[in-house]
């Protein structure tokens, strides 16, 4: 009877305890979770939802319908601890918690990047100790509202396309040369060798973490400790970066271009991107 009884207990205060975290997550509604729109000075995104005291959030991506947002989070404070990928889905007119994906949390996984078709979803994985997994780019596609299992894609770190025809990625470190922002084509499913982005986008610098404009018309990247835009010219190249004078790193941009989210001491913050209106040069 007394272990009934302890029975009883143990799962009677389980289920209180889950439904008291589910109490205590707010309702979220509308576009952005609800979220005022930021101005021309970056704040923290959804802070206590996405942003956390306990975790470190950096990299995201949104599907192109805005009805569900993917991040990277760390599983402790430490930058070293496992990283997994999270999602936010709006069902039935209201935002989920933030749960991990079917695919993630064994492997260390970064960088989110949903192309704008809404098919794919494309993102870094590492190796960690007690699993063996090939390093690089990994892809997984969307059957129904559902995603099969991820497939090893390619080694170049964060990868971006628009089409599924040219990639974009940062290239690796040598003893002669820092990271820079390169470039592949992709035909009949094999891409071509890689190369780094000829013009003048690239310095003797650190360039990394390129992303793509949903109109294909600039490039957010990182240069050192801050966030550049290059912006692509009439014959197809790509202008000189432009220091977006924000302390910020890994970009993305909102698939209906309105918004750039950035990631600054540990949370991922947002702004109005506007603020890159001043900064393209008049041709």
């Amino acid at each position: 009877m007394k272990k009934l009884v302890l029975i009883f207990c143990l799962t009677f205060f389980s289920a209180m305890a889950i439904h008291a975290q589910q109490h205590d997550f707010p309702s979220l509604t509308g576009p952005y979770f609800g979220q005022k729109p930021p101005g021309t000075t970056p704040e923290i995104f959804a802070p206590g939802v996405v942003s956390s005291k306990d975790h470190i959030e950096m990299g995201c991506t949104w599907s192109p319908d805005l009805k569900e947002f993917y991040f990277a989070r760390s599983e402790t404070p430490e930058l070293s601890s496992n990283w997994s990928i999270w999602c936010l889905r709006e069902e039935d007119g209201r935002w989920t918690e933030p749960r991990v994906v079917s695919f993630s949390g064994v492997y260390p996984d970064f960088g989110p990047f949903m192309p704008p078709d809404g098919k794919h979803l494309i993102f870094f994985r590492q190796n960690n100790k007690a699993n063996k997994t090939r390093g690089g780019s990994w892809i997984v596609d969307r059957i129904g509202n559902t995603w099969n299992e991820p497939r090893f894609l390619h080694e170049a770190y964060c990868l971006t396309t628009n089409d599924f025809r040219t990639f974009y990625f940062t290239t690796d470190e040598s003893k002669e040369t820092s990271k820079d922002i390169g470039q592949m084509s992709f035909t009949n499913g094999v891409f071509s060798d890689p190369i780094k982005l000829p013009g003048v986008l690239n310095t003797p610098e650190f360039e990394a973490h390129a992303r793509l404009s949903p109109d294909g018309s600039y490039l957010l990247f990182d240069r050192v400790k801050s966030t550049f835009v290059s912006f692509r010219r009439n014959d197809g190249t790509w202008s000189k970066g432009y220091d977006l004078g924000r302390r910020y790193n890994i970009p993305s941009i909102s698939p209906d271009g309105k918004y750039i989210f950035f990631e600054s001491n540990g949370d991922i913050y947002w702004v109005d991107a506007k603020i890159l209106d001043k900064l393209k040069p008049k041709e």
